[in-house]
């Protein structure tokens, strides 16, 4: 079974703001940019495609160029082609590949009282669309949704309409979101591990890894952007985790758009190969090249079988 993660957004600022609740343009960017730097140009093209819904969805014209710019410049070699296959990796044993962060260490997630701090693993539906989020709820008493990472510098680096300070009031949490963007104030529905929220979103405390091996195995997930006047981007990638250290890839991306004359698809695949590391909060992917991407990654739910991750902001499920 596939899981999948979406978005939706129409033209006009006063829509959008409220129908738009994926991440940032900037954080589609980030990925975008990693994707391409590992060579996976299929995948880049649509999250450059969801960085320009993104970016749409508040005005941002700038945001939007460099968005297009970006899928032009990968679109040649994702169109339809498949990628070489991966050359021959040696295997060796998995394990941390460099240092964690500097700085406090995160906090996994959990309630004071009916206040959560640290890391939870957030779920909602938009118009039948499922949409996934990582919030941190930091120490500090500042909110960040879907952080590129959980070191202070990661956090820092977080976009300004992203982040904000949050606050509990009897059951009632509130979050003061910057600048255009509307604070969001809702009452909390205790749940198993987390609680209930705004416009239906449910929250999950969740940690880091107990042991590599929780990840052994084969992982499916999936990420779906829909904008009218852009088109539909969907992304699905497939990770196997071997024990050994190495990792096997694979990526569909397509990319619908509606024209004068009907509609018009382009897509491509891609496949990857190499090692894999984990370390605290973060998975490393190492190709045969040597290109890597690194992303936060954390268990869902208390069993001692993983079952569901989330990696890089897209929730994989086990196959």
């Amino acid at each position: 079974m596939l899981l999948w993660s979406g978005t939706l957004l129409w033209p006009g600022r006063s829509q959008a703001q409220l129908a738009y609740q994926g991440p940032p343009g900037a954080t589609w960017m980030q990925q975008a940019q990693k994707l391409q730097a590992a060579g996976d140009k299929a995948g880049a093209a649509a999250a450059y495609q969801q960085a320009y819904a993104a970016y749409t969805s508040v005005d941002d014209s700038d945001g939007m160029k460099a968005a297009l710019a970006g899928k032009a410049a990968v679109s040649g070699g994702a169109a339809g082609v498949a990628a070489p296959r991966p050359a021959a990796v040696a295997a060796r044993p998995a394990g941390p590949v460099a240092a964690a962060p500097a700085g406090p260490a995160p906090v996994a997630g959990h309630l004071v009282g009916s206040k959560p701090v640290g890391l939870f693993f957030g779920t909602k539906t938009v118009l039948g669309h499922f949409i996934t989020m990582t919030y941190y709820f930091g120490p500090d008493g500042i909110a960040y949704e879907n952080p590129p990472g959980l070191s202070p510098a990661a956090l820092a680096a977080t976009p300004a309409r992203s982040k904000g300070p949050y606050s509990v009031a009897g059951k009632t949490l509130s979050i003061a979101w910057p600048g255009d963007r509307k604070a969001e104030t809702a009452a909390m529905s205790p749940l198993t591990n987390g609680f209930g929220w705004s416009l239906g979103s449910i929250f999950s405390a969740v940690g880091p890894f107990k042991s590599p091996s929780q990840l052994v195995g084969t992982f499916e997930g999936g990420t779906s952007t829909f904008a009218s006047a852009v088109g539909q981007a969907v992304v699905s990638s497939t990770l196997t985790f071997r024990a050994d250290g190495t990792y096997q890839g694979s990526g569909v991306a397509t990319v619908t758009t509606a024209t004068a004359g009907g509609v018009a698809e382009t897509g491509g695949t891609s496949q990857q190969a190499g090692h894999w590391s984990l370390n605290g909060w973060y998975l490393t992917l190492t190709d045969a090249q040597g290109r890597t991407t690194r992303g936060i990654a954390y268990p869902v739910g208390k069993d001692s079988k993983v079952t569901l991750f989330n990696f890089n902001g897209m929730a994989y499920e086990r196959q």
